[in-house]
């Protein structure tokens, strides 16, 4: 069915309208489309006569402090239990399932607002929300967020459009992945037509990055990339205390994922970092090998075909022990 239906559309414009105090809220370690998604539609909002407000789980990566009304978004504690709580609508932004948003999963889940969801990962949350936009086939939630706005008849302004390309921009590295479809281009296209810098977008995203950013990826790569061969996969696995003699900032290891699948012979790719009292799993692969299966049955994750993440609360030891216990098995569709 078509997910931007009439019926859809016409009921998430009707909670708009009846909604005076609206929450916006995407996953735990926001990325660009999480906060592309969700400034996008607060700088829609707050043109509007309503209450709105964006809360996170937790704290943005620098990389991103330059993005429209960034210094409005705030991070989850305690003292905002009862504004989500009050709340008449909930956007549920870029995530699938309440796991998602860590701490705030019981209260999001438990207050009595409505609730729309808009999102790209497969199989989301049944019984959650009263309207779902929900399509995995989507290269970004920012693709669908634009599409929603333009169904609802949401004027998308100058500073929602820059939020919105960030998010395009990020979930498709440039738009070189396969899941840049047609409808990804006819959106850019759309936005290129407002004439905002999109260069300035493109630096702000990649060619910012401090010197401990790029001589933590430097060794990364030198000592801590490990190639199978025979299998075609590679994994980095860094603990916390490596990444601060860098000057680690949240953030640094975005990407760090995806260097070893520009080596010609990887086709899976794996990233393990310790963080935040856990071991965080990202997973990216080429082609039609499947990594959101590996992350869901072994790593308490998901995603999509070609990227997913999960999570352990073992050590980092005996994550990457367990990762090489089954790498022969799962990738055996890789192996020569």
């Amino acid at each position: 069915m078509e997910i931007f239906n009439k019926f859809s559309l016409d009921k998430a414009t009707e909670l708009i309208q009846n909604a005076e105090k609206i929450i916006l809220t995407a996953h735990l370690n926001p990325d660009g489309d999480a906060l592309g998604s969700t400034l996008a539609l607060y700088n829609i909002f707050k043109k509007q006569d309503k209450v709105c407000s964006v809360v996170l789980p937790n704290n943005i990566p620098d990389t991103f402090k330059w993005m429209p009304s960034c210094n409005d978004i705030k991070i989850w504690n305690s003292e905002l239990e009862d504004e989500i709580k009050n709340a008449d609508l909930i956007f549920i932004l870029d995530f699938n399932t309440t796991t998602r948003v860590d701490k705030m999963q019981k209260v999001v889940e438990e207050s009595k607002a409505k609730k729309i969801m808009i999102d790209h990962h497969p199989d989301p949350q049944e019984g959650l929300c009263e309207v779902y936009f929900s399509d995995p086939q989507a290269a970004a939630t920012c693709e669908l967020v634009y599409l929603f706005c333009k169904g609802c008849n949401l004027e998308v302004n100058l500073e929602a459009a820059r939020c919105i390309f960030t998010g395009l921009v990020t979930d498709t590295g440039c738009f070189q992945f396969n899941c840049t479809g047609q409808r990804t281009f006819q959106v850019a296209s759309e936005l290129a037509a407002m004439n905002f810098d999109r260069s300035e977008i493109i630096h702000h995203i990649y060619d910012s990055y401090s010197e401990g950013r790029m001589r933590l990826e430097g060794y990364v790569l030198s000592q801590k990339m490990k190639v199978f061969e025979k299998y075609h996969t590679a994994y980095i696995s860094l603990t916390l205390a490596e990444a601060e003699k860098f000057g680690y900032r949240v953030g640094d290891t975005e990407g760090f994922v995806n260097l070893p699948l520009s080596i010609e012979t990887v086709k899976f790719s794996a990233f393990f970092m310790e963080r935040d009292g856990i071991i965080r799993c990202s997973f990216r692969s080429k082609g039609g090998f499947k990594v959101n299966t590996i992350a869901q049955k072994y790593f308490n994750g998901g995603g999509h075909d070609n990227a997913a993440g999960g999570k352990s609360y073992k050590s980092l030891d005996e994550v990457v022990s367990r990762f090489l216990s089954i790498m022969p098995k799962v990738t055996k569709e890789l192996q020569d």
